[in-house]
């Protein structure tokens, strides 16, 4: 039986992990156990970003994405960033700066349920699109919290700064297991 209550376990694994196994713990959780419904929320002009958790070593938030819907090219303000697919399809694509400081793409790739992606700043600037003819949902668990990244504009061919914000924010209540 799929529970919201079971993300809860996921999030006191990461709470008493570094990063450095976060990609160990995503790959290995039971996320078919989790209702996301509670989280989810929707929009036909914009993919949504939906906070579950945030402290101060991470946050875990919920991506839904309509058909088509894409992030612009950006980067992580030097956090890392894991990506689960959980369920439709995405394309991920990576860009570089060459020698002129020009934005070029290296290769993409496709993303699909169950597959775990990463990012940081080192690796360049990404975006995702989803690219299934439905609706996607992806988790992202961003170590630190991301405050303001560095967005690509095509008419000005610049990188902007940007303050991030969440659509929703339906932080569990209790994260940590009471004892008796």
């Amino acid at each position: 039986m799929k529970s919201s209550e079971n993300i809860q376990e996921l999030i006191q694994l990461l709470s008493e992990s570094s990063k450095t196994h976060y990609n160990t713990i995503l790959n290995s959780f039971n996320f078919d156990t989790i209702d996301f419904k509670d989280f989810e929320s929707w929009s036909s002009e914009k993919y949504t970003r939906n906070c579950i958790f945030k402290d101060h070593q991470f946050e875990l938030i919920l991506l839904c994405w309509n058909k088509g819907q894409e992030t612009k090219i950006h980067n992580h303000s030097s956090e890392d960033c894991w990506v689960y697919l959980l369920k439709g399809e995405m394309e991920e694509v990576f860009y570089s700066l060459d020698n002129s400081n020009c934005l070029k793409e290296e290769f993409s790739q496709t993303i699909v349920p169950h597959q775990l992606s990463f990012m940081n700043d080192n690796l360049g600037f990404h975006k995702l699109r989803n690219s299934f003819e439905g609706q996607s949902l992806s988790l992202h668990v961003y170590a630190k919290p991301i405050e303001q990244c560095d967005f690509y504009c095509e008419t000005s061919e610049q990188f902007i700064e940007k303050q991030l914000r969440y659509d929703t924010f339906k932080e569990l209540i209790s994260t940590s297991k009471e004892t008796f």
